[in-house]
């Protein structure tokens, strides 16, 4: 099975550039202590999600250049700490789909990035855009190859990381062309099944909020009822096949793709995302899911950054900063093969 991808696991570090505009980043809300604190549980990769196209400051989509000395501050301490550093595109709307036209601000937003980080050593890693969705494959695929070569007119050196549509699907990597360059990393997402992994959110259309308490996996004859805001909605016929979509083989099967796709493309793969929401999710069962979903990463010689830190998706016992190592999870951190004593 190939692999070049040089990590093996890490954490998404969330809400920390991921604002509308510059000034609202709170770049305190991280430190190199965090830094630190992750590689001690055998993290050696961080992904940064950074909002670039937020933060532009006029019509000849300039980067606002305080970013820059934002992000040579972290890239120091990945530096000085071995630990990799993606640094993510994350321009773009959970709901709103990606611009047809988005080539007019990603190719000059990532020659500008190529630029500031060509000289960087070997921890730094570019991902050209987070979760494109609405777009048509050929074009958003001939986008990304556009972005490849305006990365490498200035960086030669440094990784970057490709994705499809359809939020970085497993099924739409499949369709990424294999672009002529050997220094790419694929990825996909894993949030299966969505109804599990994000009971409780409010971000969903429906809304998720009026689930809770949904097992995993599905007991045979599983059933539940059906909230009223749910009825007439996708999440109604969801919950008809729940049972079917949290069987382990299923999961098994959807992930083993993206390791066939590596071993057939001869192509390094990574999962970028994954993660259980925690406030309505029974705690023993989002243990049972990461342990899971981690095993079979690992069986697959896949390696990942799981979504998040602090928040929702995290492994501190609540959505809040809390002390490190104190107030992590235990279950979940072991769970996911952290490193916990």
């Amino acid at each position: 099975m190939p692999n070049k991808v040089p990590f093996t696991k890490g954490i998404n570090f969330t809400k920390w550039f991921e604002f509308r505009t510059f000034e609202g980043i709170d770049f305190n809300k991280f430190t190199e202590k965090d830094f630190i604190d992750a590689k001690t549980l055998g993290a050696d990769v961080i992904r940064v999600p950074v909002p670039f196209h937020n933060f532009l400051i006029n019509k000849n989509n300039k980067i606002e250049p305080k970013l820059f000395a934002y992000l040579d501050e972290v890239a120091a301490w990945a530096v000085k700490n071995q630990i990799y550093l993606i640094i993510d595109n994350h321009s773009f709307h959970p709901v709103n789909s990606t611009d047809p036209k988005i080539e007019k601000i990603l190719i000059p937003v990532w020659e500008q990035i190529a630029r500031h980080f060509k000289d960087y050593g070997e921890y730094i890693i570019y991902e050209v855009l987070n979760e494109p969705h609405g777009i048509p494959d050929e074009i958003w695929n001939k986008i990304q190859g556009n972005a490849i070569k305006a990365i490498r007119k200035h960086d030669k050196k440094h990784s970057i990381i490709v994705g499809g549509t359809n939020y970085n699907s497993i099924e739409k990597m499949l369709k990424v062309p294999a672009y002529k360059d050997n220094n790419l990393i694929y990825t996909f997402h894993f949030y299966d099944p969505h109804l599990f992994t994000h009971q409780g959110a409010s971000w969903n259309s429906p809304s998720l909020e009026p689930l809770k308490d949904l097992p995993f996996p599905a007991a045979e004859g599983f059933s539940t009822s059906i909230h009223e805001s749910f009825k007439g909605t996708w999440v109604e016929e969801a919950l008809k096949y729940y049972e079917h979509d949290s069987k382990l083989t299923k999961l098994s099967e959807t992930l083993q793709k993206a390791a066939d796709f590596s071993k057939e493309r001869d192509v390094p793969v990574f999962c970028g995302e994954f993660g259980v929401y925690m406030l309505q999710c029974p705690s023993n069962d989002r243990a049972k899911w990461y342990k899971f979903v981690c095993e079979e990463l690992l069986k697959l010689n896949i390696s990942w950054t799981c979504w998040d830190y602090f928040g929702g998706f995290g492994i501190f016992k609540t959505m809040q900063r809390g002390d490190f190592p104190a107030d992590l999870d235990f279950n979940i951190t072991k769970a996911m093969g952290f490193k916990t004593e």
